[in-house]
């Protein structure tokens, strides 16, 4: 996986400029805000430039994930919208924990927004049913009463064996909205999607909540790798079988170390990742990061073999 990961100390457009046309499948960025006073990491760039060597870069159908607030961001979304991409979503990372208590607003989120060059479209995605619902007890209390009224209903209760025995997800019993809901032509139990839910995972969220690696990080902005995937997953080429994901602005390396758990979880896809950073100590301790990262897959692999 080493010489898969290229990182580079150097300044983004620089490194860009070595790359060629449509060569880069997704390019995932968490760039500088620009509203931080005295803070390096707020490095202006020269932004219609960046963003139009980005379309050059990005395949037919190719995305861009980026993180943004304020100001700068709904200027680089009118930007890309300028250059032609095509707007394809937004989503809300719910960081579940407040700013500074000193602020007159407690901020607990972060916008992204995923753009395609082409007519790229977002992936349906399923997220383990524990993972989703690991903030909201009570909705898992729901889950469980409604599969557990199936039992006082025979016709339900059927329905749901139907379900765990042959996989069979259609009602044809009689239309209750408190029971059934419609999915394309057919009727479905509640008792049955809530099952499906638990068993396959449910869909992703435009609402992603995830706490941040607090005590962890090693950047003021690092955002978590499982966002990351997440994220990702949403806009992976479904009929390609090598895909390269960059990050100009890598910082922590989070991206990369995303791309290293994407390629473990598709071992049928070769994954290639691409970061530049031009802070020489983040750089550092975000490469760091990445070889410890792939040392440990290693020792694992090497263990199994044994």
């Amino acid at each position: 996986m080493l010489e898969r990961i290229q990182l580079h100390h150097a300044d983004n457009l620089e490194i860009m400029k070595t790359l060629s046309d449509e060569s880069v499948d997704v390019i995932c960025i968490d760039l500088p805000y620009l509203y931080l006073k005295n803070q390096k990491l707020e490095r202006v760039f020269d932004e219609l430039k960046f963003f139009s060597e980005c379309k050059r870069l990005l395949t037919k159908d190719g995305f861009i994930i980026m993180f943004g607030r304020g100001t700068s961001f709904y200027r680089w979304n009118t930007i890309l919208e300028y250059l032609g991409y095509t707007f394809k979503e937004e989503i809300i990372w719910n960081k579940s924990y407040g700013s500074s208590p000193l602020m007159a607003i407690t901020r607990i989120h972060e916008t992204i927004s995923i753009f395609s060059k082409g007519n790229g479209s977002i992936s349906k995605v399923k997220v383990p049913y524990l993972e989703m619902r690991s903030f909201d007890i009570g909705a898992i209390k729901t889950d469980v009463s409604r599969i557990n009224s199936s039992f006082g209903n025979k016709k339900h209760f059927e329905a749901l064996l139907k379900y765990f025995n042959d996989g069979e997800i259609s009602f044809d019993g009689d239309y209750d909205s408190s029971t059934t809901i419609t999915s394309g032509r057919k009727r479905v139990n509640r008792c049955i999607s809530t099952a499906q839910a638990i068993i396959d995972g449910m869909n992703e969220k435009s609402i992603i909540k995830l706490k941040r690696e607090h005590y962890t990080s090693i950047h003021p902005t690092q955002k978590p790798v499982r966002l990351l995937e997440r994220l990702l997953n949403l806009v992976l080429p479904k009929d390609k079988k090598e895909i390269v994901i960059a990050d100009f602005f890598a910082g922590s390396m989070s991206c990369m170390e995303a791309v290293i758990n994407l390629q473990n979880q598709n071992p049928d896809k070769t994954f290639h990742g691409i970061a530049t950073e031009i802070d020489e100590e983040y750089f550092l301790a975000g490469k760091e990061r990445i070889e410890n990262k792939i040392k440990t897959e290693i020792n694992l692999f090497n263990q199994t073999v044994i």
